[in-house]
């Protein structure tokens, strides 16, 4: 089995669904495309294949302490148990231009990860909450969490059937791109169960994959107009090698969003349908560079009629470790994407065009440490309205491990939204600290 041409394959994504699963998903305040790198310890990995990509062998993905046992339990599945408490400070809670409010906050995340150890197929099934409370503003605290499987069953040497679910309860940051005006100091909590499988093809000079997508999201609280809708993907790849080292793709994609009522509060028939299709190249030199990146245009028709929204459309993604000790990640991407929330003193705005590039350096000066510093960009332009967000925001910390079992480190976050309307600008600074530990 080509092992290394069917882990590229896996690791594909389709940009439409990163930028909503990255608002919606995770249980975190931080908006989308600020959300580097995640704060809990990377999920116990299978057996390492006999080469890995400079993604998989990046300082800031990698085990950074002996990776814990676990638990063995039923026939051939491992218990991993983690649990992250954040002690937090932050100088304006709501995201406001005016009458900041600071507060410290306590975020407690317990979860575990269940993975099969069979010689081929594999399941993993994962559960994760997190519950916030704030010293003195109360109205901001919240209750989230996230569960489901995923799995990978091999059907033949190169052909691989993979399929995922979940199901959360997220609540909403504050100042999540399309959210506009005051909140009243509540969050918007929503409900988002998501599926997917694929047939995934590693083989040799052809590779692929194909498969759908359904999300469904719904408003719990925080809106008082129904802004509840589902959404139905198909995405592919395929892909030609030349050497083992370079390749060419294609990677077209089609989706159906549904409002459960189509007409907003502004009077616009929002139901959509369209296209992104990019042609592009994929570079992958072992453990020092991993690059890939796309071109091509996308195009969304509205139920209501009026003029298609479309253009240039661009992935990019690059993983290079210069050296043993120091790893450097970068992405730049554009699309149309779907920002629709609403409060009941804020209304949605509309389907926005998503710019954003980031990047992220990571060096361990020494075996248990980590420390790394990012920043990003994002740009959103919504249809119609001419509203336009930019954020900026930038993050530098450390963790370190005591041994496999117990970690610290503390993290400071600085964001920025320029908006036009310009009275929704606000500057948010964060100071954290986060105790864990996994067994």
């Amino acid at each position: 089995m080509h092992i290394r041409t069917y882990r590229k394959a896996v690791r594909t994504t389709v940009v439409v669904t990163a930028l909503l699963g990255g608002l919606l998903g995770p249980l975190t305040q931080t908006p989308a495309f600020a959300q580097l790198p995640p704060g809990t310890p990377p999920r116990p990995a299978p057996p390492a294949a006999p080469e890995v990509s400079a993604r998989d062998a990046s300082i800031l993905r990698k085990q950074h302490a002996d990776k814990p046992d676990g638990m063995a339990i039923g026939a051939g599945f491992v218990f991993f148990p983690k649990i992250e408490v954040d002690l937090e400070y932050d100088d304006n809670v709501f995201r406001t231009r005016n009458n900041r409010q600071g507060d410290f906050i306590v975020r407690v995340r317990p979860g575990f990860v269940v993975s099969s150890d069979w010689g081929e197929h594999s399941l993993e099934f994962f559960a994760t909450g997190e519950l916030a409370r704030y010293a003195d503003l109360d109205t901001a605290n919240y209750e989230g969490f996230s569960t489901g499987f995923k799995g990978k069953y091999d059907l033949t040497g190169d052909l691989a059937w993979t399929t995922d679910a979940d199901f959360s309860r997220t609540a909403l940051p504050f100042a999540a791109p399309g959210l506009f005006g005051f909140t009243s100091g509540r969050r918007t909590i929503v409900h988002v169960f998501s599926a997917s499988t694929n047939l995934v093809y590693g083989g040799d000079p052809f590779y692929g994959r194909i498969g759908p997508r359904v999300r469904r999201v719904t408003y719990v609280r925080g809106t008082s107009f129904d802004e509840d809708f589902n959404i139905y993907e198909l995405t592919g790849r395929a892909g030609y090698r030349f050497t083992p080292d370079f390749s060419v793709f294609i990677d077209p994609s089609y989706q159906i969003v549904r409002f459960d009522r189509n007409v907003d509060l502004g009077g616009v028939r929002r139901n959509n349908h369209g296209f992104d299709v990019r042609l592009g190249v994929a570079y992958d030199v072992s453990r020092d560079v991993t690059a890939e990146a796309g071109v091509g245009y996308f195009r969304r028709w509205f139920d209501g009629g009026g003029k298609p929204e479309d253009g240039l459309s661009f992935l990019a993604r690059l993983y290079w470790n210069p050296t043993d000790n120091i790893s450097v990640e970068a992405e730049a991407r554009r699309a149309f994407t779907q920002y629709r929330l609403a409060t009941p003193t804020a209304a949605a705005l509309g389907n926005a065009v998503e710019t954003y590039f980031g990047a992220r350096v990571g060096w361990e000066p020494l075996e248990p440490l980590l420390v790394d510093a990012g920043a990003a960009y994002g740009r959103y332009t919504f249809s119609g309205s001419g509203n336009k967000e930019n954020y900026l925001f930038f993050d530098a910390g450390a963790k370190y491990f005591f041994n496999p079992h117990f970690y610290a480190g503390p993290r400071y976050y600085h964001e920025r939204r320029f908006a036009k309307p310009s009275a929704l600008n606000y500057t948010d600074n964060r100071f954290m600290v986060t105790l864990g530990a996994q067994w």
